[in-house]
């Protein structure tokens, strides 16, 4: 194995955030007795992009991004909700709705007696680890570091200081980061001199200045490029 150590994102790499945030949001409507539009979604994830980016810039603390991108998305469309309620509906029906991309289960299974694994995510201590447990996958990592149980995200590399603490410092060109994010996982490992492969399955344009050490559009490609 080239790779002493293999770190992976969570959402959209590992977790189908997309799918499960659709559903989530819509059962949190529901719980909010706001009506559902078509575009609201769209809308939301809009707002949550702003904020998100903000935070990852380290704008804004992760307290305030809990209920500001649901604040933003509320007077977008004109509705009177408390935020803070409708975000934690949301994460709440976030942990039941997660499920693993196909192939994920698997792909890690191979990798676990190969080399060690990480779990690096920007996410929120309330439903990361919980998520990780619904799938299956918790037990499999060596080491899981969720962004706001430490205070700071991908792609500072304060993050990247923590994990390798974590990881008792290998040489960094035996780590490779894994994520789908161009602008926290990807220029997050290169900047801090690790590999990086880019899960890139909707064969997206990179407009960026980062070049990922190599492109998976599956995970049959992240392990033919660990070769």
């Amino acid at each position: 194995m080239k790779y002493e150590w293999i770190l992976f994102d969570a959402d959209n790499t590992l977790l189908d955030f997309t799918k499960a945030s659709e559903k989530a949001f819509a059962k949190a409507l529901q719980n909010m007795d706001i009506p559902h539009q078509v575009d609201y979604f769209s809308r939301y994830k809009k707002a949550n992009h702003v904020v998100w980016t903000a935070f990852e810039n380290g704008e804004i603390e992760a307290i305030t991004l809990r209920s500001k991108r649901f604040e933003l998305f509320l007077t977008d469309i004109q509705i009177e909700r408390d935020p803070a309620l409708f975000n934690t509906h949301y994460l709440n029906n976030l942990v039941a709705h997660t499920t693993l991309y196909k192939g994920a289960l698997n792909m890690l299974d191979g990798l676990k007696d190969k080399t060690k694994l990480g779990l690096i995510t920007n996410g929120l201590k309330e439903v990361q680890r919980p998520r990780l447990r619904h799938t299956g996958i918790y037990h499999l990592f060596d080491t899981i570091v969720v962004s706001d149980e430490i205070g700071v995200a991908k792609p500072n590399p304060a993050y990247f200081d923590y994990v390798f603490r974590e990881m008792n410092y290998p040489p960094k060109e035996k780590v490779l980061v894994v994520g789908d994010n161009l602008l926290s996982d990807i220029k997050g490992g290169i900047n801090y001199g690790t590999d990086t492969c880019w899960f890139n399955p909707e064969n997206k344009e990179n407009t960026t200045p980062f070049s990922p050490t190599f492109v998976a559009r599956n995970f049959e490609e992240i392990l033919k490029g660990l070769k």
